[in-house]
């Protein structure tokens, strides 16, 4: 039941769908309350012009994304490697290939890791994360690539039961202790997702250390595009900072993190 009142909730908390809100209810009330439908065009158009300005939202994801480091830091290999699901958005059954998120930075960067000797293993955790299709699981999909990526098929350990973040953390727990391992893990997911990661695998009493990819944000540039230009993409970063911010709370108030 959480699992589909969070994909519920993930579409009202879009600024998207605010904006659009405004703009159709200020429709609606013109010939009824003409005074509020204008206030509510003006919030539409305002809403508009924040949520698109790419100066602002880099600067608050710069603030909420946990800051990356070189792999050249790590200086003793982490026996396991974790990475998260959201690398992919579907399986293309007529091409026959995977279609990769712009999250898949996430699974770049652990094939550099394993072959740079910094991390042993590559443990795969994610299932589906749509509320139908079930049976499209995420890291089954991704086993036969890292295999082609030159990553050892005993070196490849995975779940492919978990829907989120938190059943991320409990899944990868349960197979990790079955295994015996219980060394310290780096755990390898987007910047902007590090901080309710942490907190969901912090509460599954698995130990990690983060590795920050698929950095969004970076320094201010003080560009004339960069402070007016209005920018779809910004719009999608707002969508990614708001699922964060409302997930994380969510998450504390059900005691998953």
């Amino acid at each position: 039941m959480f699992f589909v009142l969070s994909k519920i909730l993930d579409l009202l908390i879009s600024p998207t769908i605010w904006i659009i809100g405004c703009f159709l209810f200020a429709l609606s009330l013109r010939n009824k309350k003409a005074t509020i439908s204008k206030r509510l065009f003006i919030a539409g158009v305002i809403s508009i012009l924040f949520f698109t300005n790419p100066f602002m939202v880099n600067w608050v994801m710069n603030k909420w994304e946990v800051s990356a480091y070189s792999s050249e830091e790590i200086k003793s290999p982490y026996e396991v490697g974790i990475v998260l699901g959201g690398s992919t958005r579907y399986y293309d059954n007529v091409s026959k290939r995977m279609v990769f998120s712009s999250s898949a930075d996430r699974l770049m960067q652990a094939v550099e890791l394993y072959h740079q000797g910094k991390i042993k293993k590559i443990f795969l955790s994610g299932g589906s994360g749509f509320v139908n299709f079930q049976e499209w699981k995420e890291s089954e999909k991704l086993y036969p690539l890292l295999v082609n990526c030159g990553v050892k098929p005993e070196d490849i350990w995975m779940e492919n039961n978990s829907r989120n973040t938190y059943e991320n953390a409990v899944e990868t727990t349960k197979v990790l202790m079955q295994k015996g391992s219980s060394s310290k893990c780096l755990l390898i997911t987007s910047a902007f997702h590090m901080r309710r990661s942490i907190a969901c695998y912090e509460k599954a009493n698995l130990s990690v250390v983060p590795y920050a990819v698929d950095v969004r944000s970076g320094g201010p540039i003080y560009t004339l595009d960069r402070l007016i230009q209005p920018d779809a993409e910004a719009l999608v970063a707002w969508d990614l900072l708001t699922h964060e911010w409302v997930g994380y709370l969510m998450y504390r108030m059900m005691g998953y993190c």
